[in-house]
């Protein structure tokens, strides 16, 4: 038979009791330690107003010593007895003083510094004593040589210095006990209120437990059913072996079974014997009273779910009778997990793969990220250079090229702009954009920063212009190039006039060309152009320009010339060499005209017609030879042949 149940009244007022007493007992500690609180607070409170004795004492001792300084020096200067009023208030009492405040400062501390102090003052007494009985007897030079002296001033220095170290010392103890004062303050008042609240708390509690009634233990049992049950995770309590005890309604939910018809089930029961075995070490660890926390998957009906474990320690005195879980399902997060990783495997399969170079750099110019590309362009492993600063990852050189472009993408500018480097002996132009990381509260956090590889495109452009500036048949500069050069040599030829210099424009064809096209058709003449144009370049200084103007014409720059004479013996090398050299495999004679420039200005179109005239006075007289017309216009002479 069951033993009667013990009247609830009196199991009440029993705990009503037992509260009060503890009320009582905490009550007693807490006055304990207000007591000690406040001893500690009167020492400090007794420390602080010495503080405030000895500064003032400190600070009047060194104002009358500076004051009976100047009024001494006053007095020896100026031969005024009013300057001596100064030196006497101040050192009025001046031993009392000192003694007083050796007397007042109680700090072993400050014990050697206060003697010296007391040293010095007796020492600079002695001194400013002594310089106004020498000055009095008549001895004023002798007064202020003393005054004067490295050892007065010496004296005066180790005043202040120990006077100064003394009063910052007692400074920051008086600003030390300050605010523990004022923490202790405040760590009173929550002693007090804690006290307060603590009594009026377990008096509550205790008149509670007294006249609160069965059915209040029954409502607050349902309102713990109702919280657990609605609480979004699995709670569960298993005694020693396991065995279910308590289970909310989460964990029927997830269970696919009323909680009720689990209890007294064990672990391998409820969820497996796989599932058992994956959480037996960390049940061991609770049955041994260690809190444990973990994740750990587990298979429902088929379905793989994830939760969030903690196992709590059941204690009934020393001993765990059991243990309470907590498993909060984060299924939802780890799927978002693994689709974040996903993301991140693609993105980082993707940037590794773009020929670009990508990169995340800190505030502190330090490297937080970096694609594959770093290696195929730097030779350098992600892994170890991630963390390190700039200059030390990529060098001095390179860091050099960019740190100003870095500054300003640091200081919230988008930069934008090109550089050509040195990377792995290869130069590449890159074309880079930095990109400010700004925080939530608009403050850059770093630089994302993006570099393309604008070799091919620059190299390009090179050739771009090469073509635009050459002709594409003999590779000789064209039309334009011609211009250009020739305004260049013009303006050095103003230069080289003042000397006697001169220089020359030659305009050369092939003798009846069209016929060369019409016989032997358009291939052989190309041929005979490109044959045409290097032996015309080899019969020239490699500083001569040669050019090509159209179809078969050709122009020939000749600088800095001795005498214009020089022009006819290259005009004649030239006919000579191609009448030789059949280009094409053909019989070809060239005609040459010659235009000969002495002087300064000459405008450049107007000498290409001279030259050009020229050309057509060497085809009157029988092609296959040159003339030559002196500037303006003057013919010099003739070789048709």
């Amino acid at each position: 038979m069951r033993p009667p149940p013990v009247p609830f009244h009196r199991s009440s007022l029993g705990r009503g009791v037992a509260l009060l007493i503890l009320a009582l007992a905490a009550m007693a500690l807490l006055v304990t330690l207000l007591a000690i609180r406040a001893r500690d607070t009167l020492a400090d409170l007794r420390r602080f107003d010495q503080i405030n004795l000895v500064l003032p004492s400190m600070t009047l001792l060194l104002e009358n010593l500076l004051n009976a300084e100047t009024g001494q020096r006053g007095y020896l200067l100026t031969q005024k007895t009013s300057y001596l009023q100064p030196y006497r208030d101040a050192v009025r009492d001046l031993d009392r003083r000192v003694e007083e405040l050796v007397e007042r400062d109680k700090d072993p501390a400050h014990a050697a510094k206060l003697e010296r102090v007391r040293e010095l003052v007796r020492l600079k007494m002695a001194e400013l004593s002594q310089t106004v009985r020498l000055h009095e007897s008549g001895q004023h030079d002798e007064a202020l040589e003393l005054v004067l002296s490295d050892q007065g001033q010496h004296h005066m220095n180790e005043l202040r210095d120990l006077l100064g170290e003394l009063t910052s010392s007692l400074r920051a103890e008086r600003a030390v006990i300050s605010d523990r004062l004022a923490v202790n303050t405040s760590r009173t008042e929550l002693l007090l209120l804690a006290a307060l609240a603590m009594l009026a708390l377990f008096t509550i509690v205790a008149t509670t437990q007294v006249f609160t009634r069965t059915r209040a233990l029954s409502q607050a049992q349902r309102r713990l059913r109702g919280i657990a049950d609605n609480v979004p995770a699995q709670i569960t309590q298993h005694d020693r072996a396991g065995a279910l005890r308590f289970a909310n309604a989460e964990v029927g939910r997830v269970h696919h079974a009323d909680p009720a018809t689990l209890l007294g089930k064990n672990i391998e029961q409820v969820s497996g014997a796989q599932h058992a075995a994956l959480l037996q070490p960390f049940i061991a660890r609770v049955l041994a009273g260690e809190a444990v926390e973990f994740d750990a998957p587990q298979t429902v009906d088929g379905e793989t779910l994830h939760f969030h474990r903690r196992f709590v320690p059941d204690l009934t005195g020393d001993q765990v009778t059991g243990f309470y879980a907590v498993s909060l399902d984060i299924t939802e997060r780890k799927r978002a997990e693994a689709q974040v990783a996903a993301s991140e495997r693609r993105m980082k399969a993707i940037t590794d793969n773009l020929p670009v170079f990508i990169t995340y750099v800190d505030r502190e110019m330090r490297l937080r990220y970096a694609n594959e590309t770093l290696r195929s362009w730097f030779g350098l492993d992600p892994d170890l250079v991630i963390g390190l600063h700039l200059r030390d990852g990529f060098g001095e050189t390179l860091y050099e090229q960019r740190r100003a472009q870095f500054e300003l993408a640091m200081q919230g500018e988008r930069v934008e702009f090109e550089v050509a480097s040195v990377l792995m002996g290869k130069l590449r132009h890159l074309r880079t954009i930095y990109v400010p990381d700004r925080g939530p509260d608009g403050v850059v956090l770093g630089a994302f920063t993006l570099a393309m590889d604008i070799t091919a495109m620059k190299q390009a452009e090179a050739q771009l212009a090469r073509l635009a500036s050459s002709d594409a048949l003999t590779g000789l500069p064209n039309r334009r190039e011609l211009d250009q050069a020739l305004t260049r040599a013009l303006a050095r030829q103003r230069r080289h006039a003042h000397h006697g210099g001169a220089m020359a424009l030659l305009f050369l064809d092939v003798d009846r060309f069209k016929a060369i096209n019409d016989t032997h058709g358009h291939g052989s003449g190309d041929a005979v152009l490109r044959e045409f144009a290097q032996c015309l370049r080899r019969a020239v200084r490699s500083s001569d320009i040669v050019a090509r103007i159209a179809g078969d014409e050709f122009v020939a720059v000749l600088e800095g010339l001795n005498k214009p004479e020089e022009a006819a013996q290259v005009a004649a090398k030239i006919v000579e060499s191609v009448r030789v050299a059949r280009p094409g495999g053909l019989e070809v004679t060239a005609s040459v005209g010659v235009a000969t420039v002495t002087v300064g200005e000459v405008p450049p179109s107007e000498l290409i017609a001279l030259a050009d005239r020229a050309l057509y006075q060497a085809k009157r007289e029988g092609r296959d030879g040159f003339a030559v017309l002196a500037w303006p216009g003057v013919e010099q002479r003739r070789e048709p042949h």
